[in-house]
């Protein structure tokens, strides 16, 4: 099997928006291919409702919010998962990448700050779906193209992916334009779009456009075309069913690919692998930041906690041995004679360690302000952010 480490572009951070696994079993998707008829698209139909009642929302809480869009996606084209959109992470990088800004969110993976169209497109053709990507500068050259490109998979029962959409209003009354990260429109009327969004009821307006509920029965918040479309990153529309990627491939692209994660250069705020770690605990020494509970308070989120939800989500904590750990387990599965995955699994244990030792220094997700107040505390917590960034090279000195 060749082993050389996979190149990807260098990419670019976009805008944030609010918000405070699980494999695919590939061989089961290969093996439904070769048994599926020609046309091989949901039966799921409106019915010419204009609205798909039946599909996977998006969870307002699970984090890696596009991995998951996309999940859905897949689900409405008949794809078995075995536990969720873990596999879908390692493709587009959440899984393996470890980021941190002391004045940036950085709580919700690589993809929700940086656009790779490319890592989308692997995504579908792993599952064995062809997929039609429209930038935001192809939909503003022709609006009316593309809400017919949407209505017609809206019509066979299958959302369109949006890599965020704009017109979004929150329960503050903030507008963000874009709302990054995964959306799913799955509904249409006259020029309204129907969007299943990730923060959920309760962190959105009351109402949505014409009066319609913040959140309707179905999950859906009413924006109109022109607005939610204005300023997303892109719209992803599933076509014909096509050979999948052989899982063998997709499992050791996506393993080869962690160097280029964990080394991706200071980026517009951000660092990343063993830089990040280091970054952040320097952040937690500067008494500065932390010189009464109440500056601790305010500083929590965004210096500490906002880079320990994306660790939670992609490293994990309390029971289980988190998505890295269960991802590569997976590889082994299908493919043993990938020895690599085995040099990997001590470090990514190791990462899981760690981080489980953050959340019970913690009692919980969030550190005590009062504590966070006494540099020794911090100091602690720095030492194993030391520790994690000493995992990220041993984790690079196996692909040398």
């Amino acid at each position: 099997m060749n082993n050389e480490v996979k190149k990807l572009p260098e990419l670019d951070p976009k805008s944030y928006g609010p918000k405070k696994p699980e494999i695919i079993d590939l061989a089961k998707i290969s093996d439904r291919f070769d048994a599926a008829e020609e046309s091989g698209l949901s039966d799921n139909t409106t019915g010419g409702s204009g609205r798909i009642k039946h599909y996977r929302r998006i969870g307002n809480w699970e984090n890696f919010f596009l991995d998951s869009a996309i999940y859905s996606v897949a689900q409405s084209l008949g794809i078995e998962y075995i536990s969720g959109f873990t596999p879908i992470s390692a493709i587009t990088g959440d899984l393996f990448t470890y980021m941190y800004s002391d004045t940036l969110p950085c709580d919700s993976g690589i993809t929700n700050y940086i656009v790779m169209p490319e890592v989308v497109l692997n995504v579908f053709d792993s599952l064995g779906y062809g997929c039609e990507y429209l930038s935001r500068e192809e939909i503003n050259i022709d609006l009316p193209r593309a809400l017919k490109k949407i209505r017609a998979s809206v019509d066979r029962g299958i959302p369109v992916l949006a890599w965020g959409v704009g017109g979004v209003v929150a329960s503050s009354g903030t507008r963000y334009d874009p709302m990054p990260e995964g959306a799913l429109i799955g509904g249409y009327e006259d020029d309204i779009l129907f969007i299943n969004l990730y923060p959920g009821a309760e962190r959105l307006a009351e109402t949505s456009h014409g009066g319609r509920p913040g959140v309707d029965e179905d999950g859906y918040t009413a924006i109109p075309a022109a607005d939610a479309l204005a300023t997303t990153n892109g719209i992803f529309i599933a076509l014909q069913q096509i050979k999948p990627t052989d899982p063998s491939v997709v499992y050791r692209d996506a393993i080869m690919s962690i160097p280029h994660w964990l080394t991706m250069k200071p980026t517009d705020g951000y660092v990343f692998g063993r830089v990040a770690f280091e970054r952040w605990a320097e952040v937690l020494l500067n008494d500065e930041n932390w010189q009464t509970p109440e500056m601790c308070a305010a500083n929590m989120w965004d210096k500490h906690c906002c880079a320990f939800c994306s660790i939670c989500t992609s490293v994990g904590v309390a029971t289980g041995e988190g998505r890295a750990v269960d991802y590569l387990n997976e590889v082994l599965e299908v493919c043993p004679e990938f020895e690599i995955v085995n040099e990997l699994l001590p470090h990514y244990r190791k990462m899981r360690q760690l981080s489980q030792q953050i959340w019970d220094t913690h009692g919980g997700f969030e550190a005590p302000a009062d504590k966070m107040a006494d540099h020794s505390y911090r100091a602690g917590l720095a030492g194993i952010l030391a520790e994690m960034s000493m995992c990220c090279d041993e984790i690079l000195k196996i692909f040398k």
